[in-house]
């Protein structure tokens, strides 16, 4: 049997694929930040929390998008 997916949960995952994309270039943004700031000062520290919220904010939708596709491939 063939997946077939819904018009709307493709153009969900879509949605969700570029929202990660872009949570994944602010990561690099702030880790470049971070890279630039002087070593164990709260500009570096606070660029540094910054990039692994992002990262964590990538992963999520990473994971979800996975879900989506395996429920739509049942």
């Amino acid at each position: 049997m063939t997946a077939v997916m819904l018009p709307e949960t493709a153009t969900v995952i879509r949605e969700l694929e570029r929202a990660a994309e872009a949570f994944a270039q602010r990561a690099l943004e702030q880790e470049g930040c971070r890279d630039r700031a002087r070593p164990g000062t709260a500009v570096q520290h606070r660029h540094a929390h910054s990039a692994t919220l992002w990262r964590l904010a990538e992963s999520s939708l990473r994971v979800r998008i996975g879900e989506l596709e395996a429920a739509s491939a049942l």
